[in-house]
């Protein structure tokens, strides 16, 4: 007797049968083919390698995500990959250390414990750019310019770009000397967009918060960068990330005029990883990303080479499936 369970596959995990292979296929020569034809060169990172190593820069965003083993050869933890940007990191801290500037891609499966969202696939097939040397917002530009252009050729209409920049709410929290508690609530609230507790918490607080009270209502259009600007005036560290961030929205609206633009100066998720402008894409009727990044200067410090680093990432088997449900 045949025993059906054979024939399962783990909860996340797929098959993807001819015709869906084919499209996956040819949209990942097509991008790799843009990615080159702008100066980024292929790697391949290995799909396992020292845990250690693919946590490094992360802290704790990836460590529940990563799939860990004891290596029989060594006796070391090994991790499966759940992400490709701290290997991308490493090459360029080690192999290519002798570049002032270098411009990288891949395209490769990885592999995570739990699906970003219910009935979701813990397999992906992550495609995206790096580039590492670079600290002016020229990087962030060209990244995505990169990540726009990717969404066009699959053919991903109706785009949201949603842009914020994590060193105005570093410059903010380092005036005002939170404790780690109050920090700690702080995020939670900024996190949760709950104005009307950030109030209550900044009366608790004998008003020490009024610059976040502020920050949380400066989402919008490319007028709540005016806004800021005027707000904050005096504040170089903030001033300059606004900056930074109006060179970008003003890059954005000239080179991709049908692309929506949304700011959220109070954004701070991911913020022990990223430290500059972060960028995510969207399209209606779908709650998260289909394509998303940033700056993380500090990525490369655990191999010897902290230095200005941005890049983006998405996934090749989601853009497919949107493209399928057109």
């Amino acid at each position: 007797m045949v025993n059906n369970a054979n024939w399962l596959l783990p909860e996340g995990v797929e098959e993807i049968l001819p015709t869906e292979a084919l499209q996956l296929e040819m949209l990942r020569r097509k991008l790799i083919d843009d990615f080159t034809a702008k100066n980024f060169s292929l790697v391949m990172p290995p799909v396992m390698e020292f845990a250690d190593a693919l946590l490094s820069g992360t802290g704790t965003e990836l460590d529940t995500q990563t799939y860990k083993f004891m290596d029989q050869h060594t006796n070391r933890m090994l991790g499966v990959r759940a992400d490709i940007t701290p290997q991308v990191a490493r090459i360029d801290s080690h192999y290519l250390a002798h570049n002032d500037i270098n411009r990288l891609c891949y395209s490769s499966t990885v592999l995570r414990t739990k699906p970003a969202e219910m009935g979701g696939q813990r397999e992906l097939l992550q495609t995206g750019v790096e580039i590492f040397g670079v600290a002016d917002s020229s990087a962030d530009k060209e990244v995505i310019n990169a990540m726009l252009d990717a969404l066009a050729i699959a053919n991903i209409e109706g785009l949201t770009l949603s842009l914020s920049h994590v060193a105005i709410y570093r410059a903010l929290a380092a005036k005002h000397k939170l404790s780690e508690s109050e920090e700690a609530r702080l995020q939670s609230i900024l996190l949760r967009k709950s104005r009307p507790e950030l109030v209550e918490f900044n009366r608790s607080l004998n008003e020490k918060l009024s610059s976040f009270v502020a920050l949380i209502g400066m989402q919008g259009g490319r007028d709540v960068i005016e806004e800021a600007l005027i707000y904050f005036d005096g504040e170089s560290e903030v001033m300059e990330a606004l900056a930074e961030l109006k060179d970008v929205v003003d890059f954005v609206r000239d080179d991709f005029a049908d692309v929506n633009i949304h700011i959220d100066l109070s954004d701070v998720a991911g913020y022990r990883y990223y430290t500059g402008i972060k960028h995510a894409a969207y399209i209606p009727g779908r709650g998260r990303t289909v394509a998303k990044g940033g700056r993380y200067d500090s990525i490369g410090e655990h191999f010897g080479r902290a230095r200005p680093a941005t890049g983006f990432s998405l996934d090749l088997k989601t853009l497919v499936k949107l493209a399928n449900t057109d």
